[in-house]
């Protein structure tokens, strides 16, 4: 006797085969893109430091998160170029500058009683500009955000 629903369970089959196929291709080019570098919290999630950010808190001073643009070297020598600058900046907290090469950004606490902001970014960009650099704000962190309560 022939076997009439053999060829519809081969197309059956070959179906679900595809639709595996397409989805494990999907869920591969999704994970490539959600950690992409260029967004704003890319960045910051790059150069945060939950430590840096809550002793900053605690002391009543600022964690600000900055943007690089130019022509960046990715090696050792220019980071620790970048770190010393960020670092001989009066008002800056000692040890607490990050830096992230890779997706060009940068942290670091400071003393908002002798340092502003503005005078902060200023400084920066003009010490950054002697290696062609430059930055700009992304993110400023003064008090720890509040977590958000889960409901059903």
């Amino acid at each position: 006797m022939l076997n009439l629903l053999a060829p519809q369970r081969l197309v059956a089959r070959i179906k679900m085969k595809v639709a595996y196929i397409l989805a494990s291709l999907l869920l591969l080019t999704t994970s490539s893109v959600i950690a992409c570098g260029h967004c704003i919290e890319d960045k910051v999630a790059a150069v945060y430091d939950h430590v840096i950010v809550a002793k900053a808190v605690r002391e009543k001073h600022v964690v600000a998160f900055f943007g690089i643009e130019g022509p960046l070297v990715v090696n050792t020598v220019s980071k620790q170029e970048i770190q010393k600058i960020m670092g001989d900046i009066p008002g800056v907290d000692p040890n607490t500058s990050r830096i992230s090469l890779e997706t060009g950004s940068i942290s670091l606490a400071f003393n908002p009683t002798l340092l502003s902001y503005p005078t902060l970014l200023d400084d920066l960009d003009k010490k950054l500009k002697s290696k062609k650099l430059s930055v700009f704000p992304l993110e400023v962190i003064s008090q720890m955000p509040k977590s958000a309560a889960i409901s059903r």
